[in-house]
């Protein structure tokens, strides 16, 4: 699994050299001890069961970075989050407030279609970084736009999964879709119908409901009226729950799908064991409780460290993970940070996974959909059981790595000649591994030996990410990342 670990060589004070503080001063939200960084969350109203999660998520990672890690280049984070109870006339109060009154450096782990839809045009126009928005809404990123930079797969990736799945490995010829009416429902079932016209179907129903809908037995009652082989859900997690309830009391039985957003165990305590049984969700991050997971483990014990009880989920795992995504373009952004380099730097990550929990990631300066496979999962017995990984567009099953590589640390380091070694494990067929410094000079490539390991002398003093690659002999690869600081 991917790690980011810092390694102090002389551990005085973290003063980088070179810190224009003219340029800082004139940035929002960054100073010489802080960064400062938003978030618009519901943490009241409907939504307050999944906004709660990923406010405790996306603190719990920024905690460990100033409580571990000293913050990013010496640089304490402050999160701020605003409450808009999922309302987007109180979105559009709180960015304001975020933007001009907290002067924040970006806009973070903000959630909901609905409320981005209202502030995009205002965040783009103040070229404010929004970064790891957790919603689906494709036009984070079609078209591009250059201050966003999403995460979660898109409504257009996940309404064309499910039709797909529907079709192709489900072989349903009647197709009915419930759906919320909003920009988030709205935009995933003109999706789900586009595939289906692909594959020369329609649904044999759509049915709408208002996001404040509590009732949904009438709802049911239609769908069940119209004999579906299968059920697409494009709804929010609690009304999920409650139309699965009500299926199961009229003996409704159809095959149902749902997006990442029912990709949470808690829907089994909503709606009950029996009833979420085969239920088949879109997600696109490993399973939190999974027990021998390197980066599940880590994050169930620092949730834990800085949220007592509260119980791992989808929504605070995701979150955790927008969080790392943060923290790594502030690393890469170095010590003159701008939103400018912060952008830059985002521009860089290629096949980035965040210690395994997603799958890669790779973002360009004319692609920031951010993920693009997806895992689906099954409810079993009141678990979640992996199926299969696979893209949208094309549809193709996710292959593991040959080769793996593994352990890499520091093995000796030199500060007055700014010297480093570091070695590292590997496993599996190797054809070589390419090591990039961090420096911004070319990589190099070192052969493979027993016990390989590679010596490289800095032109400066700095912090620096260190990446090893093993080019596996199928021509996979995998990846591990060490973060030395550099200082006297």
């Amino acid at each position: 699994m991917k790690k980011l670990l810092v390694v102090a060589l002389l551990g005085l004070a973290l003063v980088g050299t070179g810190v224009g503080t003219g340029s800082v001063a004139q940035q929002p939200g960054v100073t010489a001890t802080e960064i400062v960084l938003g978030a618009f969350v519901a943490q009241s109203g409907a939504l307050a069961g999944v906004g709660i999660p990923v406010v405790r998520g996306a603190t719990t990672y920024y905690n460990y970075v100033n409580d571990v890690l000293g913050g990013v280049g010496g640089r304490k984070i402050r999160f701020i989050t605003c409450d808009d109870a999922f309302d987007p006339t109180k979105t559009v109060a709180c960015v304001k407030k975020l933007v001009e009154e907290d002067k924040v450096f970006a806009i973070v782990n903000s959630l909901g279609t609905v409320p981005h839809a209202a502030v995009m045009d205002y965040l783009v126009k103040n070229n404010v970084p929004v970064v790891s928005p957790h919603a689906n809404y494709t036009p984070f990123s079609k078209p591009v736009k250059f201050n966003y930079f999403a995460i979660q797969p898109n409504n257009e990736i996940f309404g064309t999964a499910l039709a797909r799945y529907a079709v192709q490995r489900l072989k349903a010829k009647r197709i009915a879709v419930l759906y919320v009416d909003d920009a988030f429902g709205q935009e995933l079932l003109g999706a789900v119908v586009a595939e289906l016209k692909r594959n020369k179907l329609e649904p044999v129903l759509t049915v709408p409901h208002p996001g404040a809908e509590t009732a949904f037995r009438p709802y049911v009652v239609r769908l069940q009226g119209a004999n579906p082989e299968a059920v697409i859900l494009l709804t929010y997690l609690v009304p999920s729950a409650s139309i699965l309830k009500e299926a199961e009391a009229v003996g409704f039985k159809p095959r149902w799908l749902a997006t990442n957003v029912q990709a949470d165990i808690r829907i089994v305590s909503l709606a009950g064991v029996s009833a979420v049984e085969g239920l088949i969700v879109t997600g696109f991050a490993a399973d939190p409780t999974l027990p021998n997971h390197s980066g599940a483990a880590k994050f169930r014990a620092l949730l834990q460290k800085y949220f007592p009880g509260e119980l791992p989920s989808g929504f605070n795992e995701i979150a955790y993970v927008g969080a790392m995504q943060v923290v790594e373009g502030l690393f890469r952004a170095g010590p003159n940070l701008t939103r400018e380099r912060f952008i830059q730097a985002l521009e860089t990550l290629t096949n980035w996974d965040a210690e395994g929990l997603v799958p890669p990631i790779t973002y360009a300066r004319d692609d920031r959909r951010g993920i693009t496979i997806l895992y689906m999962t099954k409810f079993e017995r009141g678990n979640m059981v992996f199926i299969e990984a696979f893209s949208a567009d094309p549809f193709d099953v996710v292959g593991a790595r040959s080769c793996i590589v593994d352990n890499l640390a520091l093995a000796e380091f030199d500060t007055a000649k700014l010297t480093v070694k570091i070695e590292w494990d590997y496993s599996g067929a190797v054809k070589d591994f390419t090591v990039d410094w961090g420096d911004g000079k070319p990589a190099r490539t070192v052969p493979v030996t027993k016990e390989p390991s590679a010596t490289y002398t800095y032109p400066s003093q700095g912090g620096y990410l260190v990446r090893v690659i093993a080019n596996c002999t199928d021509g996979s690869t995998d990846f591990e990342i060490l973060k030395i600081n550099l200082f006297e």
